[in-house]
């Protein structure tokens, strides 16, 4: 079960490991190549090293978890780098001061990165607390359509089997009503007859 573990973690460190690796045995091959030790020897082991130590620490606390073992990391590489380098035989205060800066700097990180996440989390929760509200508080009304809006009372019809009444035609019944009287042109001569000597008068 612990050999699963730390097969785990090891899986997980490898980029960082390769990382920090890298950086701590390479970039010193520049001072042996342009022979420097003044300006470009601070660079690297005060500048270079603690920043990568902290930038791969501040990356894995937010991306994974605070874990300890990670800012052994840069220390443990260290010490390859310092025997090939010969900074132990030209100060073993400066080395042991090194070692340590280094360890600081990956355990700040892993912190500064656990923080980030603590932050990004906590205010993710709160937008969707705020959105979920949000959405609770207004509800689209729903539009009817026109099948919808029936009256109450062609609700209740349908409900109980009733069939509404269509609507009279005249035109459709007016040919069926039939006249009780007949016209002769008698009485169409009468009726005009009269008309004209009601204008008379």
């Amino acid at each position: 079960m612990m050999e699963d573990s730390f097969e785990k973690k090891l899986k997980e460190f490898l980029p960082y490991i390769i990382i920090i690796g890298a950086v701590y045995l390479l970039a010193p091959v520049l001072l042996v190549l342009t022979k420097s030790a003044g300006v470009l020897n601070q660079i690297i082991y005060i500048g270079v090293f603690p920043l990568t130590a902290l930038a791969c620490g501040t990356y894995y606390g937010y991306k994974k978890e605070n874990d300890f073992f990670l800012s052994l990391v840069a220390p443990i590489i260290y010490i390859p780098s310092m025997l090939i380098y010969g900074n132990l035989r030209d100060s073993v205060l400066n080395s042991l001061i090194f070692l340590i800066s280094y360890f600081i700097c990956g355990y700040i990180g892993l912190t500064i990165g656990d923080m980030l996440k603590g932050k990004n989390s906590g205010s993710s929760d709160a937008k969707e607390k705020a959105d979920r509200t949000h959405s609770r508080k207004r509800v689209p009304r729903r539009v009817k359509t026109v099948d919808e809006r029936k009256s109450r009372t062609e609700i209740i019809m349908e409900e109980n089997d009733i069939e509404m009444p269509q609507s009279f035609d005249t035109h459709e019944h007016i040919g069926e009503v039939e006249t009780t009287f007949d016209t002769t042109a008698d009485d169409i001569d009468s009726i005009l007859a009269e008309i004209h000597s009601r204008r008379e008068e």
